[in-house]
Parts: C-alpha cells; structure tokens; sequence
C-alpha cells in the first residue's frame, strides 16, 4: 500500500469513528449532524482525478488559479441545499451556517485546517432555469463534498465529510474512496498535442445562434438608442451559439484553459451528463480573514499580434470614452454596494490593463472590511449580477434583457464559488464558458452596449471573446467561428 492509500485510508476510518459519536447528538438535536475528517496528503493530479471520477456520476467540481498553483477538488455530494428566486443566495448561507453549528470533526492539522467547504454554483437569473440545455442544473446549489482536496504548490488536504442522521450512521464512503484512490496513486497520462497529421480545426460550424447574427446586431443598435434615451445607462447583451464535432474532453479542455489563461479562474462544475467550464477573468467578490476583495471588469480590446500593437491596443482602451464610462459605470455601482457592508474601502485609481491571452480589459480593484455579522453569500445577493454582466438599473436592464435576449443563460454570468464554515470564500462570474455535452458545446459571449457602441464592433468583439472556449475545445490554435 502507498504512503498516500494508507493515510487515506486513516482519514476513513477517522470519519467513521467520528460519525458513530455523532450519532448521540444527531439524536439529541432530532437533526444531521456534519461530520468530516482531514489529513495532509501528497499532491495528485486535480485535472486528471476529476475527470477519472466522471463513471461515479456524482456531482464533480473543479476550481483553480493556475498562476498561484491553488486549486480545490470535490467529489461526490453528502449534503445538498437547493434554492431560487431571489432570496436564493441568503437561503443558501443560512442553510450552510446552520449545518455547521453542530458540525463535529478531527484533523491532525489543527483547529479546523481542513474543515469542509461547501461549493456553490447559481443561475444568473432568479427563476428556474429553462429549457433541457441546462438539466441537472438547479437555479441555485450548495453542495458539501464527499470528498475535498485543496492544494497548494505547498501541498494537499484531503477531507471526507459526511451527514450523520438522528437514527442512523454516516455513508461508508467506500466506492468514492476506492475510485479516487486508484486514480491519486496511478501515474495518470499527460495532455499531448495532436501528432502530425491530424486534422486541426480552423474552422466549427455553428449548429444553433440565439439570437442569429442579424437579429443580435439589431438588439445592439436598439440597446443603443435606449441608452441614448436615458431608458438604461448600461446593459449587457450576450450571444449563444451551439457548436458540434467537439475535438476535447473535459481534461484536455481544462489542462488547455489553464494552460492558457493562467491569471484567470478556470472552472468545471459537472452534474450529469453535462459539464460547464471555463476560465474567467472577473472575479466577483473574495473574503479572506475578513478582508473584501472585488474589482471592476468592463471595457476591453484585443491582444496584439507583436509587443508593439499589444500596447497600442491598450492605450487606445485606456484612452476610449466609450469604454472609460461604461468602466466608470461599473465601478459607481460596486462601490455604492460595497460601502454599505464594509469600512475602510479603498479604490484603485485610475484603472489599468488586465491581459488575459486573448483580450485585454480595464480593472479597477476595489478592497473593504466587512461587517462581522455578514459572510460571502451576503455579498453575492449584493453584487449579483453586476454592471459588467446585467447593465444599469439594474432591475430595467434585466426587464429588457429578458425581453430581447432570446435565451436562457443558466449558469452562465452567474455567481460560481465555495464558502467555508467561516463564511469566507470565493466567487467568480461565470464568463468566457461553455456547457459541454458529449460532442456538442454552448457558447457564450457578452458585450456591454453604451450609446455609442456599434453594432459590427460589438459582434466583433464577441467573436474574439468566444475564441476562448472554440481554442479549448477544438484541439488546435483559435479558430475562427463561421456563423450559420
């Protein structure tokens, strides 16, 4: 047996040892008791592992920096919490403080290092999600692993965690355990590119356009003119496109994103048989002992073909009215939030470029200390959606979004993240994705219309935004999108 089955397996037999002293208090308080169990492991493979854990057809997430070598694995699901409408978010913290408060748990790392974190994953709109595109996905989910690996470029935590009943004994973990053992101590294969010879895709065919290209150019044009009209100040329009012959799987496609998008959040929530993935570049909000990270994201530019171009491209970004006040917007309506729950907030000024490799963005960074009676989830209801992917009112930019979009977006723009029994945590917007469903892929992009914004500029930068996830998914160099 290898070093890392045997202290595995120790962790095992530790949550079941605490799960039959668990079940007293269950029976006591007539509800679940958490119960989990932790240990320091050698690092895996969290790309590989989760896409070798697909056959246990268990609810599966990934979530990675790939530039700080940070990543969480979770598997499985012990306890779930199901929640729309729009106290969605707020129903999902109360639910997850109130399964911890009684939580029982060991570690060999100290006080609560390695306490479970629960993942969560929200449609950007309140209501149920339409349409058989998005089945298996709730209009909003927190799930409590199974199985948890979080990892550093300084090592690996494994926790097991499990819900004791009041009559009866914790789910023995078995299958889960065996599945996950096998592929941590197997040597997993590595992504090689395509061999000579083999057809790379310049082109992908685009199936299905919500709305079709014309139809999108014309909702810009009046988007436009009901920003001139003092109708909106901001909204964000985004396209789906439904592609075929997808070339990758899951672990080609992630290895890729975070290959290539290093700095940004690259994601994979897979319930079913689908998955959604991607690699985003906004962050939504962070909570880390206390401290309030968020940003502003609005207004972008290609990269450049040479080093020279790339920084004219963002000069001119730097330099455009249209994109400064559709950034300014952004960050008014961040601040205004987030001053209502933090003190000391500070404000990056002016902003600056944020190079991902295929778009470049303005970011402001914007930091507080929040309220101690509030956690992460308080602020996801708060900031959810955001300027940068809902528009200004916010509630007039959605009424006319829902009238003209022309798709449900599901998840897509939505809030995606994890929370941990503190409160504290991190959610990303779920941007520069795709829903992914054996050869088949939904696309999606989206561009902020202004009074000023054209309508062929903006579909041109759609274009460029949906070049992400065709790279990722077609097993060769961006290809170019050919519209139906």
């Amino acid at each position: 047996m290898t070093r890392i089955s045997a202290v595995a397996e120790g962790a095992a037999a530790r949550l079941q040892r605490v799960a039959a002293g668990a079940a007293a208090k269950a029976s006591l308080l007539d509800r679940p008791v958490l119960v989990w169990s932790s240990t320091r492991i050698a690092q895996v493979n969290v790309i590989d592992i989760f896409a070798g854990a697909g056959p246990l057809a268990q609810p599966r997430t990934l979530w990675m920096h790939p530039d700080t070598g940070f990543s969480i694995l979770a598997i499985g699901s012990a306890w779930e919490h199901e929640s729309e409408g729009a106290a969605r978010f707020k129903e999902a913290g109360v639910a997850w403080q109130a399964l911890n408060d009684a939580a029982v748990g060991e570690s060999d790392l100290g006080d609560d290092v390695g306490a479970p974190v629960a993942m969560a994953g929200f449609a950007f709109a309140s209501g149920p999600t339409g349409g058989h595109e998005w089945g298996g996905f709730p209009n909003g989910v927190l799930t409590l692993p199974a199985l948890t690996v979080r990892q550093t470029r300084d090592g690996a935590i494994l926790t097991l965690a499990a819900v004791v009943g009041p009559r009866g004994a914790a789910p023995p973990h078995n299958e889960l355990m065996q599945t996950w053992l096998k592929l941590a101590t197997s040597s997993t294969a590595r992504f090689q590119a395509p061999p000579d010879g083999m057809r790379l895709i310049e082109e992908r065919r685009v199936v299905d356009a919500r709305p079709a290209a014309a139809q999108w150019k014309a909702h810009v044009a009046d988007a436009a003119e009901a920003v001139r009209r003092g109708v909106l100040r901001k909204v964000v329009l985004a396209r789906q496109v439904k592609v075929d012959d997808v070339q990758s799987g899951e672990a080609d496609a992630i290895r890729r994103l975070s290959d290539e998008y290093p700095g940004c959040t690259v994601f994979a929530v897979a319930r079913g048989d689908r998955c959604f993935l991607g690699a985003t570049p906004e962050l939504l909000v962070r909570v880390e002992r206390g401290m309030v990270m968020t940003g502003a994201l609005a207004g972008s530019a290609p990269r450049g073909a040479t080093h020279s171009q790339d920084r004219d491209f963002g000069a001119a970004l730097l330099a455009s009215s249209k994109d400064r006040l559709e950034h300014t917007v952004v960050v008014e309506d961040l601040c205004q939030t987030i001053d209502e729950v933090c003190t000391d907030v500070s404000v990056g000024s002016p902003p600056i470029l944020l190079r991902v490799a295929n778009v470049q963005h303005l970011f402001t960074p914007i930091t507080g200390r929040l309220q101690s009676h509030l956690c992460i989830l308080d602020l996801v209801e708060r900031l959810h959606p955001s300027p940068a992917v809902g528009g200004l009112p916010r509630d007039a930019a959605l009424e006319w979004l829902g009238r003209h979009e022309g798709f449900d977006r599901g998840w897509y723009a939505g809030p995606i993240g994890w929370v941990d029994r503190r409160g504290e945590g991190e959610f990303a917007v779920a941007i520069r994705s795709a829903l992914l469903r054996g050869r088949e892929a939904l696309l999606f992009a989206g561009c902020g219309i202004m009074a000023d914004s054209n309508p062929e500029l903006e579909y041109t930068e759609s274009q460029l935004k949906l070049r992400s996830m065709l790279s990722a998914l077609g097993g060769g160099p961006a290809p170019h999108l050919v519209d139906a």
